[in-house]
């Protein structure tokens, strides 16, 4: 048996449209070079009807990508190269992982559950 996942062609197509259509095939298992085929009308190759990707039975989950702001990645970045460059001693490094641990939640947690359970207000609220 075989997973398609399909794209049906209009005239007008957004970005929006093509992004759904690729993270649903990649959810399904497609890589990059997983072909993208071109689906065209029974009665005349001329006419495309729709583009379609075809996915083998077997496991139906790829590897789910997060995308990151910038600043965001810079942040973690420097977090890290500070413990990795550092003699052991990262005590006034504190402040700053704090921070961009507290971004990280918040840009990853707030616009799925609707809020940061692990942000400051919910720790004031918690030790009341």
């Amino acid at each position: 048996m075989t997973l398609s996942i399909e794209l049906e062609r209009e005239e007008s197509m957004t970005v929006r449209q093509w992004e759904e259509f690729l993270s649903l095939a990649r959810r399904a298992g497609a890589a990059d070079g997983t072909v993208v085929a071109e689906v065209t009308a029974d009665h005349s190759e001329d006419i495309l009807c729709s583009y379609r990707v075809e996915r083998p039975d077997g496991p139906v989950s790829g590897p789910e990508q997060v995308v990151l702001p910038t600043w965001l990645v810079h942040d973690l970045l420097s977090v890290v190269k500070e413990v990795a460059t550092s003699d052991g001693d990262v005590r006034g490094l504190e402040t700053g992982a704090k921070t961009a641990l507290q971004h990280a939640y918040d840009h990853l947690l707030l616009p799925v559950l609707g809020e940061n359970p692990y942000s400051s207000a919910a720790d004031k609220d918690s030790s009341e």
